[in-house]
């Protein structure tokens, strides 16, 4: 016979003793969980998360719009263009909104870097998202705790839709020491050309950087690239189109049909890629390609 009941333990210190009842072959909360929702001023729709301490004892963090301590959530987007709003109050009034961040997130124990963004005035995770979202094949609609431990890094939970915390013990999310953002930025001056390197870890979408868009002033219009695929033998050289996205002060600019872009190139997730863009040609070019290879293989 399983256990008639279940301490909880709330941030504040408090201990409370609540029965259990069964139907239809699960288990509820009963008699005393009346007085830790009003002990918390819990109401309908309030985000809880119960860490178990023991098999019948549960160490209970509430959320009040959407934060708890240095510790907020939100859930999985549908979409491509991965936005995920940090509310104010966990990042430090110094921050500036002016200048992009690079985050650290942590998920049992692997290192994910994410850049931080704003727009609208709020500050946001976005580049990089994409490569934990399909790394740890993510599915829209799971929840996500991002915890602030120093600075602008973050621990993260994942909660998958039946609300149990996923612990991806047996998932390859072993990651390169390269962030899967510009890794590189230089800018290279010659005699007759103006050159732009950088490098990436592919994801599932490929934002421009800020200066290569500049570069191909697509600022004055969206237009065809000029893409050269160096790394195949012979070369490969076409066409491909670009869109835009509204941030808080402008536009950012992306490659179109990227996954298409992907199967041509011969690059696959989380390989590492060296991109060149010719301001006097108006050609990107893929100079290198270094294929993922997990370390624990």
């Amino acid at each position: 016979m399983g256990p008639t009941n279940v301490m909880i333990h709330t941030d504040d210190g408090r201990i409370f003793n609540v029965f259990l009842t069964e139907s239809k072959g699960s288990l509820f909360f009963f008699h005393g969980w009346s007085n830790v929702t009003q002990h918390l001023g819990l109401s309908e729709g309030c985000f809880v998360v119960f860490n178990p301490l023991d098999c019948t004892t549960f160490k209970l963090t509430h959320f009040i719009d959407g934060v708890s301590g240095s510790s907020f959530w939100t859930y999985l987007l549908r979409t491509s263009s991965h936005f995920y709003v940090i509310p104010e109050v966990i990042l430090p009034e110094t921050f500036s909104t002016s200048i992009d961040l690079i985050s650290t997130i942590i998920i049992n124990n692997n290192p994910f870097h994410v850049r931080i963004e704003t727009d609208g005035g709020k500050f946001g995770f976005t580049d990089g998202i994409d490569v934990i979202v399909s790394l740890l094949h993510l599915e829209p609609g799971c929840f996500l705790i991002f915890t602030k431990y120093f600075g602008n890094d973050f621990n993260l939970k994942v909660f998958g839709k039946n609300c149990v915390e996923k612990n991806f013990l047996d998932v390859d999310v072993d990651v390169p020491l390269v962030p899967p953002i510009d890794a590189v930025n230089e800018i290279y001056e010659e005699p007759y050309s103006r050159v732009y390197r950088f490098s990436r870890i592919v994801g599932t979408d490929f934002m421009l950087p800020d200066r290569v868009s500049e570069m191909a002033k697509l600022n004055l219009c969206l237009k065809d690239i000029t893409v050269r695929l160096l790394n195949l033998e012979p070369p490969v050289q076409f066409t491909n189109g670009t869109r835009r996205e509204r941030t808080h002060n402008g536009f950012r600019y992306a490659l179109r049909r990227w996954s298409k872009f992907m199967k041509t190139a011969g690059i696959k997730v989380r390989d590492t890629v060296d991109y060149c863009f010719d301001e006097n040609e108006q050609v990107l070019s893929v100079e290198k390609v270094v294929p993922y290879v997990s370390g624990r293989n």
